[in-house]
């Protein structure tokens, strides 16, 4: 765990509240804002101790949905292709550039296998997806036609 902890002087109703105003303005819909609460709630992690913002690079929101859900899911076990396409599409609504989204997403894809995975069966950190996760993810996802 990194000893970087930006929040350390809001409370997590001060988190909550910038991370769902957000989701709001942004018009993500109820399934993230209800994502964002149970991230927020559950009393496995810290968000005020263990979210530092988006690792390596700078996010455009500070915090931002897309780095905050990120980390939740992957700290609790469910990492991975999914939680990785979350991160995607949540940093296209928040604006990122397409391109830029994409070398986001091949950076925490690359990292996934390289080293968490690994970390996380080590652990036995591996759990099934959320239907709260999984349904946030549907709302965001673009229909094939």
């Amino acid at each position: 765990m990194s000893t970087y902890a930006p929040y350390r002087f809001w409370t997590k109703s001060d988190l909550a509240s910038h991370l769902k105003e957000m989701s709001v303005t942004l018009g993500t819909g109820k399934h993230i804002t209800q994502l964002i609460d149970q991230a927020i709630m559950d009393p496995t992690w810290n968000p005020m101790a263990e979210y530092d913002g988006c690792t390596v690079v700078q996010d455009q929101f500070h915090p931002c949905m897309s780095c905050f859900l990120h980390d939740y899911l992957w700290k609790m076990g469910q990492g991975g292709r999914e939680a990785d396409k979350l991160f995607y599409l949540l940093m296209l609504i928040e604006g990122t550039s397409k391109a830029k989204a994409k070398r986001r997403w091949l950076g925490v894809r690359v990292a996934w296998f390289t080293y968490f995975k690994w970390q996380h069966f080590v652990k036995r950190n591996v759990n099934p997806y959320s239907e709260l996760f999984l349904a946030a993810l549907k709302s965001l996802e673009i229909p094939k036609s």
